[in-house]
């Protein structure tokens, strides 16, 4: 993964606004100065990082006001039916992966027992953690004709991909922890016709 190629749109708005701030203090012309900002930046041209800036908004765009869905890799690998509604999306972990950490420290604080005691107190150890265990999930990003339009009505779309349900997904920008959001009586119907609670 080339993570000098993840930024956001509006990293992406603050080069534009160096190349401008460039050329109005050089004899650059502002092609040139587009060109100096994105080598500064690791890049080969600006053409790329315009490229780049491309593909991550779409990323970014599923995050903030679409669907995202994230799955157990095995999960994913070996229960997953491929179609053109979804695809699979490795830069919108960028966007995304506060929330998962997020989920995944208040698994941890909710632990007990010895789960509770193998959690590491060290900070850096509890990072690396974390780090290792976002290797074992997958990410796809939705793009079919129609966005659907609740959390719940989104459970019947997966139920046709995946005999598992997902580990949580966003919709709408909103984080949704399936077990804990939707379902009830510690029963999540994937059909998504359960009686509807605040989440969906």
């Amino acid at each position: 993964m080339q993570t000098q190629y993840l930024f956001s749109s509006a990293i992406f708005g603050k080069w534009k606004q160096e190349a401008r701030a460039l050329k109005r203090s050089t004899n650059l012309m502002h092609h040139e100065a587009l060109e100096q900002v994105a080598k500064s930046k690791g890049f080969e041209n600006w053409h790329q990082v315009a490229c780049e800036a491309k593909l991550n908004r779409a990323s970014e765009t599923s995050y903030q006001s679409g669907l995202l869905v994230a799955y157990d890799i095995k999960d994913a690998m070996d229960h997953w039916v491929p179609d053109d509604s979804f695809v699979d999306d490795w830069r919108v972990l960028h966007f995304c992966e506060s929330d998962i950490f997020t989920w995944f420290r208040r698994g941890d604080d909710e632990a007990e027992g010895e789960e509770k005691d193998a959690v590491p107190s060290d900070p850096d150890e509890y990072r690396e953690r974390f780090v290792e265990w976002l290797t074992e999930i997958h990410l796809f990003r939705y793009c079919g004709p129609a966005m659907p339009t609740t959390p719940r009505a989104v459970l019947p779309l997966l139920d046709e991909r995946c005999f598992f349900a997902p580990l949580f997904f966003w919709h709408n920008g909103n984080f949704i922890d399936p077990w804990r959001d939707l379902a009830v009586g510690n029963f999540l119907d994937m059909s998504g016709n359960t009686a509807s609670n605040s989440a969906g």
